[in-house]
């Protein structure tokens, strides 16, 4: 397979989890704000741009009446595998995690969250559960600093 029939694969399974997510999400909360299909005439996905510069939003914006379900953000990624280092098992996520955060702050929401669909299962994390950082080697997805999630086979959501 081809990089670029890879990235096609990996483009379409990635839509395929954020429906997946949106529809959850819909179903358990009282709205939700779908802020994937925001386009730029760059063809750049959705992003808050001004004076300060651009960030990337995440997919989704998720509001509630009852104050204990929250006024999140949360973005959808599809897994193939997950990482093991020293030992233990982890989701990833990019950079792009620092701008999602830079977003919920920047836009008033009280916290953010990952929803990784693995193996036919989702697996909602917060924010808080980010266990820290690790540096892969730079390739051709970026320079290989990814954010770490440790996965928990008993957590599936969905």
């Amino acid at each position: 397979m081809s990089n670029d029939e890879a990235f096609q694969e990996a483009l379409r399974l990635g839509i395929i989890a954020e429906e997946i997510v949106y529809e959850y999400l819909k179903n358990n909360n009282s709205f939700v704000q779908d802020m994937r299909k925001q386009t730029h005439e760059d063809n750049r996905g959705p992003r808050l741009i001004g004076t300060d510069g651009e960030l990337v939003l995440p997919d989704f914006g998720v509001s509630n009446k009852d104050p204990s379900k929250g006024h999140y953000l949360i973005d959808a990624k599809y897994k193939s595998s997950v990482y093991t280092i020293k030992g233990v098992k982890y989701f990833t996520v990019d950079r792009k995690y620092e701008q999602y955060k830079r977003v919920k702050d920047v836009l008033r929401y009280d916290f953010l969250k990952m929803a990784f669909l693995f193996e036919d299962r989702m697996y909602i994390y917060h924010e808080n559960e980010c266990t820290g950082t690790h540096q892969f080697k730079p390739n051709s997805y970026g320079d290989g600093l990814v954010y770490l999630f440790q996965f928990n086979g008993k957590k599936p959501t969905y």
